[in-house]
């Protein structure tokens, strides 16, 4: 057993020991019954869905080190209209 904590951004680090074998951008499904959080693995993600997964995880990463951008409304509609 060991002990980890919550970020103020909500995230939690699983220690080393727990996480071997378990790949970068796993996908888990979690819940939560009072004082247990428990994480389960998703098995049987599309390789689109994994690909996904790859990108979310790009962009926290480039927003964390200060590379996200902020626009206003307009800005955002017309990027949105791009996709």
């Amino acid at each position: 057993m060991k002990i980890t904590r919550i970020s103020t951004r909500g995230q939690i680090v699983i220690p080393e020991e727990i996480r071997k074998g378990i790949e970068v951008g796993t996908a888990f499904i979690t819940t939560r019954k009072d004082d247990l959080i428990i994480l389960k693995k998703v098995e049987g993600l599309t390789k689109q869905e994994m690909q996904e997964i790859k990108e979310l995880d790009k962009i926290w990463k480039e927003i964390d080190a200060g590379k996200g951008i902020t626009l206003n409304r307009e800005e955002f509609l017309k990027e949105m209209n791009v996709w």
